[in-house]
C-alpha cells in the first residue's frame, strides 16, 4: 500500500490506533495528533510486504524524530500498531537502519 492511500484512511477515519502504539506513544510524551502528523507528512522509509507493514518517519516540531508502524492488511482500515522515538545509535539520520 502506498503511503497515500494510508493518508486517505487515516483521513476517513478508518484506522485504529492500537493499545501498544498508544502506550508507547505516551511513554515517549507523544500525541495522538503527533502520530497523524507523522503519518499525513512523512515518508515510508521501510517495507515489510509480507506482513502488510510499513515503517512511516517524520520529524515532529523542529527536533523529534517519529516512527510509526502501521499495518494495512484489513480492506476497509489501517492499524497503526507502534509508535516510537527512534534510537539514533540504531539508525542514519533516524531513516537508515545501521546494520
Amino acid at each position: 500500500m502506498d503511503i497515500d492511500r494510508i493518508r486517505a484512511k487515516v483521513k476517513s477515519g478508518e484506522f485504529n490506533i492500537r493499545d501498544h502504539a498508544l502506550i508507547e506513544a505516551f511513554k515517549d510524551g507523544i500525541s495522538v495528533n503527533d502520530i497523524i502528523y507523522c503519518i499525513n507528512n512523512g515518508k515510508i522509509i521501510e517495507e515489510y510486504p509480507h506482513r502488510k507493514r510499513c515503517l512511516i518517519f517524520s520529524m515532529i516540531g523542529f527536533d523529534i524524530p517519529l516512527h510509526v508502524v502501521v499495518d494495512y492488511s484489513w480492506d476497509k482500515e489501517v492499524d497503526i500498531v507502534t509508535v516510537y522515538i527512534p534510537d539514533s545509535n540504531e539508525w542514519i539520520k533516524f531513516q537508515i537502519r545501521k546494520r
